[in-house]
Formats: C-alpha cells, structure tokens, sequence
C-alpha cells in the first residue's frame, strides 16, 4: 500500500522527472528523425549526382572506344613498367597481333619477323622516328610518339604509343618522284631521238650494203661477221631509243581480248626460240585457273613485257631450275605470275628493280623492268615483287578482270 503525503510526493515527483525524460526522449528523438531525413534526401541527392556522373562517365568511355576503335592511327596502352593493358583494332592490324595476343605482355617482347623490337615503349618519351616493321603480311613503314599519362597530381599512371602506318604516303611520294623522273625521261628522250636515231639509222644502212657486198663478192668470213656484229649493235642502240621513248611517251595501246593460256605458252615458246641454251634442262610449267580466263589487252605490248620476265627468270637460272607460268582470278582481279627457282633478288636491290636505268646485271641497261611496269600500269595493272619463299624470284602482274571467256586453245 502507498500511505503518507512523503510517498505521494516522491510519486508525483517521480512521474513528473519521467515525463520530463519522456519529452526530451521524443524531442531528441523528432530532431534525429528530422536530421536522418534531411541526411536522406541529401544521401539521395548525392547519389543521383554520382550516378550523373557515373553515367557521363561511361558515356565518354564508350566515346573514347568508338573513337579508338574508328581512328586509323595504332593506340597501345602500357604500365610504368611497360606491361601492354590495352590495343585499339588499328594496333592489332599494324602489329599482325590479336589484343588477347598482346595484353599482358611486356612491350619489349613485340618482335617483327626479324626479331626487331616494334614498339618504342617504354624507353623514353616523344616521337619514335620511322621504322620498318616486317610481319607476316609484309612490311611496313611505322612512326608515332610516346605519351606519359598522369594523374591529378602528377603521378606518372602508364605511358601510350601511337602508332602511324606510313607506308602508303611512301609510297606515293616515291611514285611522285618516279613521274617526275620519267618527265625528265622524255625530255632527254627528245633530245636522243632526234640527235642520235638519225645517224644510227645511217650507220645501220651502211653497216647492211657492207654485210650485203661482203656476202656476195669477199670470202673474208671475219669482215662479214664484224659487219653483222655492226648491224646488231645498231639494232640494240636502236631497240634502247625506242623503249626509252616508250617509257617517257607511251603510244596508246591496242587492247583485244587475250586468252590467258595460250598467251603465256605462246610468249614463252616465243622467248625459248631465241635462247634455246638456257631452256635446255628447265621445267616449265603452265597453270590457268580457270582455263578459259581472258584478259583486254594489248597483245603486242603485254607480250613485250610478259617475254621480258620469261627472259629474266632464265637468265637467272642459267639452263637448269624449274620456271612457272600461271594466272588466277583474285576476286575483281586477274593476276599472272611468273616465277622462277634461282637465286632470287637481292634485299637490297629490291627497292630499286623497277627504276629507269638500274639493273643488276653486268651489261644491262636497266630498262627492261622499268619497260614492263609501264605496260602493266597502261593496262590499269599493278607489278609487284613477291616476297621471299625460299630460293627464286617471282613477279606479280595484277590486272582488272575481263567478263570476257574464251576457249583455252584460242589465239
């Protein structure tokens, strides 16, 4: 029982600081709900700006990949210790490497077909200089430069490498300097025509009525054969004038339908009558696929060049080795072959085989293949070297495919 006025205070007293506690407990408790939804809604807030930014983000990720993928310049990522992390579709092309190939290995270990290092990474900084790569698909001429990246503060993160294929500008700069050389060409060729044909044609007369008195009234068998000699030197000065005039201002061509097979076999029975030395122990072979291929050519001046390469290849194997003669569809394209099992070209005669007036043999003159490039290139074609399969020489001779058929046995 509760009795006595004391106790009753010490209740009231007691309920009183009970609900005083009580109120500062709801109090306390309203300012931290109060202070848990303003941290909410600014947890929310905070987040929607995070996830704006985590969307800009990816939005200029995947910008930078589809700029990365679309450029044509190779873009190779690596650590500071020079552990490639990433390769763009133009890096994979120009190094022959699938990027699965290359992440994860050290930039230092990307060898071309040579063993030659590719990759500038990670030795210094700046441009790279050019350099020739050599892969399985050829060689090409590379440049580019080498960034650090850094972060805010200035922490070098890794380097990249950019990668420039400069191959093709190469190459038109040294088809610029062929065109302005051959326009001096002609303008020399001018000159020689006029100045030298003339009296060649007359000393080519006399040196024939001499051969012609000689062979019908004087037994002297040495002064005759110094007057053929005479004729025949005439002749070859006079077939050089006209091939340097040729290349300097071509004729136009008289373009025919032309069966593949029967070209090849004719041009090269055409070229054995005439060396029948250097024929005697090769094997010559003859494939067209499809047989019935067929090119719109000019005959006469497709045959010059075509007899010109036979001749080359079997001077090159000196009467014995094997000499292949072929021509298959490559997609829009029709490309004859002519290649040879001797001892090849040499790398550093390469660049230069189809220059005017350079040859590799003693006593050319060194306008044979310059010759056979014109032709080619008047028939909208393209002649290149094969590379190196082993010993021999093989040309290529690409030209735009006829829809024209003929019969495998026609002329």
């Amino acid at each position: 029982m509760i009795d006595g006025p004391e106790t009753k205070t010490d209740l009231r007293d007691a309920f009183d600081a009970f609900s005083v506690m009580a109120e500062r407990v709801q109090s306390a408790y309203d300012s931290l709900r109060q202070t848990a939804a303003h941290l909410d809604r600014e947890l929310a807030r905070a987040n929607a700006r995070l996830q704006t930014q985590v969307d800009e983000l990816e939005n200029l990720s995947g910008s930078l990949a589809a700029v990365l993928r679309a450029i044509p310049c190779g873009v190779v990522v690596a650590s500071k210790d020079g552990e490639l992390l990433m390769a763009n579709p133009a890096a994979e092309r120009l190094l022959d490497r699938s990027a699965a190939d290359l992440v994860g290995r050290p930039a230092s270990s990307i060898e071309d077909a040579r063993g030659n290092p590719i990759l500038a990474l990670p030795e210094g900084t700046g441009e790279t200089g050019e350099r020739l790569v050599r892969t399985a698909n050829g060689s090409r001429i590379l440049d580019g430069c080498v960034v650090p990246v850094s972060d805010a503060a200035g922490h070098e993160l890794g380097l990249v490498e950019v990668l420039n294929d400069r191959s093709e500008v190469k190459a038109l700069e040294e088809e610029v300097r062929r065109l302005d050389r051959l326009a001096e060409l002609g303008r020399v060729a001018a000159i020689i025509a006029h100045e030298i044909r003339n009296p060649l044609s007359g000393i080519r007369g006399f040196a024939g009525m001499l051969k012609r008195r000689l062979e019908q009234e004087s037994g002297d068998g040495a002064a005759l054969r110094w007057a053929e000699r005479i004729c025949e030197g005439a002749d070859r000065a006079d077939q050089i004038i006209d091939s340097v005039l040729f290349l300097a201002r071509p004729r136009p061509l008289n373009k025919g339908s032309v069966a593949v097979s029967r070209f090849l076999t004719d041009t090269f029975e055409a070229v054995a009558q005439g060396c029948r030395e250097l024929c005697r122990e090769v094997d010559v072979r003859v494939h067209v696929e499809p047989a019935d291929v067929a090119l719109d050519a000019d005959a006469v001046r497709l045959g010059q060049a075509l007899a010109n390469l036979i001749q080359n290849a079997l001077e090159s194997l000196g009467g014995r080795g094997r000499l292949e003669l072929s021509a298959r569809e490559v997609d829009d394209r029709i490309e004859l072959r002519v290649r040879d099992s001797g001892p090849g070209v040499p790398a550093e005669a390469a660049a230069r085989l189809f220059e005017p007036f350079f040859s590799t043999k003693s006593d050319g003159a060194g306008l044979g293949l310059a010759l056979v490039q014109r032709i080619v290139e008047l028939h909208d074609g393209e002649i290149r070297l094969e590379p190196g399969l082993g010993a021999g020489a093989g040309f290529v001779l690409s030209f735009p495919r006829s829809d024209v058929r003929v019969e495998a046995t026609a002329r």
